[in-house]
């Protein structure tokens, strides 16, 4: 082989290797409109995490985190005072999974979650990262939607999009939103 077509080939293993990489960094999803997410969800809530455990899965085949969730408010669905959040990844007996993309909760964050309901009582996010809003001090909040590359539907095809610039906003706001999109109290 000649070679400068050696070193062409060459390029061009590299680039697509490079984009393999880059892919590999990423969760990929369909991006979920406000109206999507709440007709998906069973369940949405206004919480405060709690503490969180990492074990196995109830098969075994995998390391999971269950999250203790406090209800503060109810806004779709029916839930009682304390829900079981269960995600994929963890830490347990010196091994680590994680699932980019995932929400990321920490003990005492005031958050408003998406949920679907899950074997034994436990809950599931509705859409990874997607479905948490975060709520600041101040109760502006807001989704962290690192680690997620979106996709859209459009006439039967899938195409990239880029992650929308969502400014905060009231955590009233986003509740009396959701509460309308789900059919009103």
């Amino acid at each position: 082989m000649r070679p400068r077509l050696r070193a062409v080939l060459a390029l061009l293993v590299a680039a697509l290797l490079s984009g393999l990489a880059a892919v590999a960094d990423a969760t990929t999803v369909v991006l979920l409109s406000r109206e999507d997410l709440v007709a998906k969800s069973a369940i949405i809530v206004r919480v405060t995490v709690g503490e969180a455990t990492s074990g196995e899965s109830d098969d075994g085949t995998q390391i999971v985190t269950r999250t203790t969730l406090s209800v503060k408010q109810l806004l779709k669905g029916a839930a009682g005072d304390k829900l079981t959040l269960e995600q994929f990844g963890g830490t347990y007996k010196g091994k680590t999974q994680k699932i980019l993309g995932d929400a990321e909760l920490r003990p005492g964050e005031d958050a408003v979650l998406f949920l679907k309901n899950g074997d034994k009582g436990r809950v599931y996010l509705t859409a990874l990262a997607m479905a948490a809003y975060h709520v600041d001090k101040v109760g502006m909040a807001r989704r962290d939607l690192t680690g997620l590359a979106l996709v859209k539907r459009t006439r039967g095809r899938i195409a990239p999009v880029e992650t929308p610039a969502e400014p905060a906003e009231t955590v009233e706001h986003l509740m009396t939103d959701v509460v309308r999109i789900a059919g009103g109290k």
